[in-house]
This record gives structure tokens, sequence and C-alpha cells, in this order.
């Protein structure tokens, strides 16, 4: 190959590179969706993941330091018939970094102001992991106007005998600790592992905090007790499905006995990612619960 064309292939690489760095995302969202952001009231700049056309927005949620991209199979199922929405939270995804107090207040007031930004007038709202307590904490907090269902997937929801007490001395991680804790438990969450674009986009999300390990962990912290969380969930009267892995087997039949319009799947053969590993059953779950709920609701309207 002559010499000239050696260094505009050079050049060409370093261009692409630089590209992938500056979008901060190593898998490319396909042409269904698209990355866009909003400024809270407290100017901190959050994006989001988002795509397709119709009457009901479905809002994401996203666990503990994950990326909006996680609900990708659901984004690109969806997003036919739905409008489809994925929120990266403070300090996850390409969101702005907030190292402020009031954090777990603030966070549920973000996804207030996320749905208030695109101006949803039926939605269902989607919590996974720690994004069950926030979205029943936005729930406790702003109430159920325009809710049409919500879905808690994969967390407890203050039912059952509390766990046992231990001591966490996690926020005292140095930084290499903690990347290596983030690389484990990037592929940990997940029965088979993803590809690698898609575990390289949760690893970046989860290491933006890794100088500030302690920040990382006061996302974690929140400042209520359990019952909180379980007074949450009865107070919803809509359609409410509580999606899990075996170990909140005894939270799901608590919760099914209590609650009017609960209903439960156990993904027996899943990871804490149960919509990842078990993307196509979960997928059409989900679709039937959601036909489900827009019937309750033209019922209850008749």
């Amino acid at each position: 190959m002559k010499l000239w064309s050696l260094r505009r292939l050079a050049g060409l690489s370093f261009f692409l590179l630089f590209m992938c760095q500056q979008s901060g995302s190593a898998a490319p969202l396909s042409d269904k969706l698209t990355e866009k952001s909003f400024v809270t009231s407290d100017r901190v700049r959050l994006t989001y993941v988002t795509g397709g056309s119709g009457d009901i927005d479905l809002v994401f949620i996203p666990g503990w330091l994950m990326p909006a991209q996680i609900f990708q199979p659901q984004l690109e199922y969806f997003s036919k018939n739905y409008r489809v929405h994925s929120l990266n939270p403070r300090s996850q995804g390409t969101s702005d970094i907030y190292r402020g107090p009031r954090l777990a207040e603030l966070r549920a007031r973000d996804i207030r102001e996320f749905i208030a930004h695109l101006k949803s007038k039926r939605f269902v709202l989607l919590g996974w992991s720690l994004g069950v307590m926030e979205s029943l904490d936005y729930l406790t907090r702003y109430g159920q106007g325009g809710l049409m269902a919500l879905v808690l997937i994969d967390n407890s929801i203050g039912e059952g005998d509390p766990p046992k007490a231990r001591r966490n001395a996690r926020a005292k991680m140095p930084e290499a600790q903690f990347t290596k804790y983030i690389k484990e438990f990037a592929r940990a969450i997940f029965k088979s592992t993803p590809d690698a674009d898609f575990i390289e986009v949760v690893e970046k999300s989860g290491l933006r905090l890794a100088k500030n390990p302690s920040d990382a962990f006061d996302v974690l912290t929140k400042p209520y007790d359990r019952q909180y969380y379980r007074d949450a969930v009865y107070a919803t009267n809509r359609p409410v499905w509580y999606a899990i892995t075996p170990r909140y087997i005894e939270q799901s039949q608590l919760f099914l006995n209590k609650h009017p319009m609960g209903q439960t799947k156990i993904y027996s053969e899943a990871g804490h990612a149960l919509f990842v590993d078990e993307a196509d059953e979960f997928n059409r779950d989900l679709e039937v619960f959601l036909l489900t709920s827009e019937e309750a609701e033209k019922i209850s309207e008749d």
C-alpha cells in the first residue's frame, strides 16, 4: 500500500476513534432510537434514549449506575407501538455527574421532570432494581396522575421479613478495587453474558464515579424504611406487574394476596437483568400486561 494511503487510513482511524470517545457509547443505537437531553430545575443535564410512536409512553428507569441502553431490547421491540424512553439518571450513562446533597429526593424529582419534559399524558412507569425504589418514591411524592400501569423489576418492595443487617465497607473502596468490583458487577447481573459492546456500555456507565466510590454508593442510600416502599405499592390503584427472579418469591406471593390489580412473573433461569437474559419472553409478557392494562383502563372509564 502506498505511504499516502496508509496515512489517510491512519487519519480516518483516529477520526473514528475520536468520534466514538466523544459519543460516550460503545454500542451505537439503531435508527429507531436516538439520544436526547433536557435540563432539570437545578440545572443538571440528563440524557435519555427515545423513539417510537403511539398514544402511550413507556418510561424506563434503570438500576444503580446503569445506563439507559440497558433496556435496549425493550426499546427496540416496543418502539413499534409505543413511545419509548429510557432515562440516564444523574451520574449514569451520559448524564451530568452530580455530587450534591438531597440525592434521593432529587432523583425522584428527576423522574417527575422527565415525564413533564416528554409531555406525557398516559404513561407506564417501569423501574428495575434501584429504579423500583425510585419509581415508588416518585409516586409517593407526586401521585399517579397520567399513570396507566406500573412495572417493578427484580427488587424488594418492602414485603416479608427484612434481610439481616450487615456491615458494608464498600464506600471506602479505593479506585482500583471499585473498578474491579464494577467490572465484575457488570457481568454478574446477567445469567449469560451479552456481547462485548453491550458490556462495554454497562461498564462505562458504572465506572463514571470510579475516582469517588463513596459518591457511587451514596446513590444507594435512601432515607426511608422498608414500609415506605410497601405503602407506595399498595397505594397504587393501577395495574402493577412484579417481574422477578426467585429470590423475591415470598414478596411476590404476599403482593399477589394484597394488591387487587397485581400480577407477577418469576424468571427462574435469568439473572438480575432478567429483561436482557430472557428478552423475548419478557417482551411478550410485558406486551400482554400492557394490553390488559389498556383494557382495564377502558373498563374503568366506562
